[in-house]
């Protein structure tokens, strides 16, 4: 190959290989663009009450998430294009690139028009659990998928159309042997060139300029969960859920031989509450950062300091459980709290596969009934998703640090410090009409454990950890909250329900540092005028609060949660909850521990709550290992088809009034070509 250097020739301007470069990423993007919308062309009733120009505005907001497909799969062909050396027009070379130019994102446009079909039989689109599919030998995959081609004939038109576009665009640009020539403003230009492309790839990588890059949860600032599957591409999804270890279908029991199901049809209280209610009470939902049981001297009265003087005072005036969170972490709070969902998977509900699955929350429930619903949470909005999720459990308003503007108040880290968060959403609350529901989440008792310059700890506070001196200082906004709160007209017509996300992170007694121990939390029921203070020994877990604190305000509805009713006296206490590859389950006598087919520990939590004995070898527990089975069925199996709420509308139709069948309160779609 060679060239001939002069300098009064120029090359045409779609001769520079960035013009060329440019040509075919916009193409893919137009390509690839469409390819997604046709989900929507191909399934407009699913799509009944969205109009074309908000169907438009999320296909242009999706750009965004195909970008980030596109940038990935053509990084090889970006470099190659931009490099400032002739070697770049070697013939074979240049057939490579071409090559995986058309295969690769062929590919990325056939995921997207398999999922135009697929799309309809589980009303999301296609996440890593696909590929499940295809790795169960049991299943006779060929004549499955030849079934699907001959009755979706058309989409396979379709994507032998679209590789036909590449094919020809590959061939009209490929960097053909150069016969011009080759001056310094092709070196120039290639240089920067290069240099322009390696900062938009990156960007385009990651979605923007944003701290985080994109993931799947960042569209539903933009879509409700249903029109998700507009703004997201399915390559976006399947990669971003690869690790998200999908969960796997079981089927340890028939429907009919279920003892346990989330749907609970009626809420009758028959313990713990006195009168009748003539009123419709408010909600204050008190999430306490990090409070674990072993900080609270109502709970531990031998513990070394006692750092929560107020909200001992306030437990002994309430109903207390025995409270077991069901995660270890902050994300994993709010689907258990709002909406009886337990944390059962290897990663949070917002990063799974899952996390535009449609839900029930005890905010839509309490919107049925005429509430106003609002969240405030002390960090900046957009922290851990938390803002979208209550959103889709039904809490409309979301209040974070971008709502309040008094810079002083904030901590400097990322959030905002109790005292002035609690008593900004005291002000707010005075703008609201009861009967009002509202999910308070505080922030200051979380690392690195910062306090307000000109706030004054007691003199033995020397003693204590940076940990403990935040929760003491939580303690002293979570009492001048209350002060504030009791001059209020909707003071006593309030249910205050105070509970913590998790359990603290550093632990000073032998009893909670350990796999049952780390999960206790506070669970309290403050309501005079309604509920009677009493310490109740039994268990309760988080996923309990969405349904018991609807049958504590008199809503007699039909709810979905994994919980129970702590307020039925027929209702048995459970806990259950998952970490390191490991199941665990509790009546609160005794603790199992599985990897989901079978038991691997066996421990007596009264007798040994530091499980220090596994009784495996002598106390099997089948009937807990059973319990224990068909909430992992339950859980597993509504997540991958999609049947985590109720259809209400279909209540009338059945019936059987018994909480021991499946019925199915959800859209009827066609079967899933698997």
């Amino acid at each position: 190959m060679s060239y001939y250097p002069t300098k009064k020739k120029r090359a045409p301007w779609f001769e520079y290989p960035v013009a060329k470069l440019a040509f075919r990423l916009l193409l893919v993007l137009l390509l690839f663009s469409l390819s997604r919308w046709l989900i929507y062309l191909f399934n407009t009733e699913f799509f009944h009450h969205l109009s074309l120009g908000q169907a438009f505005r999320l296909f242009f907001i999706g750009m965004r998430f195909d970008w980030v497909v596109i940038a990935y799969a053509n990084i090889p062909m970006i470099l190659l294009y931009c490099l400032p050396a002739k070697f770049i027009y070697n013939q074979l070379l240049q057939k490579v690139v071409n090559v995986l130019f058309v295969i690769v994102n062929s590919v990325i446009i056939t995921l997207n028009m398999v999922d135009v079909i697929y799309f309809r039989f589980i009303g999301k689109r296609m996440t890593s659990e696909f590929f499940q599919f295809f790795g169960n030998s049991d299943e006779n995959i060929a004549p499955i998928l030849g079934q699907v081609v001959v009755d979706y004939w058309y989409m396979l038109v379709l994507v032998l159309l679209f590789v036909l576009v590449l094919l020809v665009v590959g061939k009209r640009t490929k960097l053909a042997r150069q016969t011009e020539v080759i001056t310094n403003r092709w070196y120039f230009i290639q240089w920067i060139s290069l240099m322009v492309f390696s900062v938009l790839t990156p960007l385009a990588c990651r979605g923007g300029l944003q701290a985080k890059p994109v993931n799947m949860t960042t569209a539903l600032k933009y879509a409700d969960s249903q029109n998700v599957p507009i703004v997201l591409n399915t390559p976006f999804t399947m990669v971003k859920s690869s690790g998200g270890h999908a969960l796997k279908e079981v089927h340890y029991f028939e429907p009919e031989e279920m003892d346990f199901s989330p749907v609970h049809y009626t809420l009758q209280p028959n313990r713990f509450l006195t009168g009748d209610l003539d009123y419709a009470p408010n909600l204050v939902f008190l999430v306490l950062e990090s409070f674990g049981q072993e900080m609270i001297t109502y709970y531990n009265p031998d513990r070394r300091f006692q750092l929560t003087p107020f909200l001992d005072s306030l437990l002994a005036q309430s109903l207390t459980f025995n409270g077991r969170a069901n995660g270890r972490r902050s994300i994993e709070a709010l689907p258990s709290l709002l909406s009886g969902l337990p944390s059962l998977m290897d990663v949070d509900f917002t990063s799974s596969a899952y996390f535009d699955n449609r839900i029930d929350g005890l905010g839509l429930t309490l919107k049925q009934q005429g509430y106003s619903t609002s969240m405030f949470h002390g960090g900046n909005n957009g922290t851990m998703n938390f803002d979208v999720y209550a959103k889709n459990a039904g809490f409309d308003d979301y209040y974070g640090r971008n709502e309040y503007g008094n810079d002083d108040d904030f901590d400097g880290r990322w959030g905002i410090f109790d005292g002035p968060f609690l008593q900004y959403s005291l002000r707010t609350l005075d703008s609201v009409q009861p009967p009002f529901a509202t999910v308070i989440y505080t922030l200051s008792s979380h690392h690195p454990y910062t306090l307000p310059k000109h706030f004054e700890m007691p003199d033995e506070s020397y003693l204590w950890s940076g940990f403990e001196k935040t929760v003491y200082y939580a303690d002293c906004a979570l009492r001048d909250f209350f002060e504030e709160a009791s001059r209020k007209p909707w003071f006593d017509s309030t249910l205050f329900v105070i509970t913590a996300d998790h359990a603290n992170t550093e632990h000073y007694l032998s009893d909670y540092s350990n796999i049952w121990g780390m999960y206790s939390i506070p669970i309290a029921f403050y309501m005079p005028s309604r509920i009677p203070a009493q310490q109740s020994t039994e268990i309760a877990q988080q996923a309990d609060l969405n349904v018991s604190i609807l049958s504590a305000m008199g809503i007699h509805d039909t709810i979905f949660s994994f919980g129970r009713n702590v307020f039925d006296s027929l209702s048995e206490p459970n806990f259950v909850a998952y970490i390191n590859q490991t199941y665990q389950y509790s009546d609160g006598q005794y603790l199992i521990q599985s990897d989901g087919d079978q038991t691997i520990g066996v421990f007596n939590i009264i007798r040994d709550r530091q499980l220090n004995d596994n009784l495996i070898d002598r106390i099997q527990c089948p009937d807990l290992a059973r319990k224990l089975k068909e909430r992992i069925q339950e859980y597993n199996n509504r997540f991958i088809n999609n049947q985590l709420y109720i259809n209400k509308e279909s209540l009338h139709e059945q019936a059987e009034d018994t909480v021991h069948h499946q019925p199915h309160f959800w859209p009827q779609t066609e079967p899933s070509p698997r």
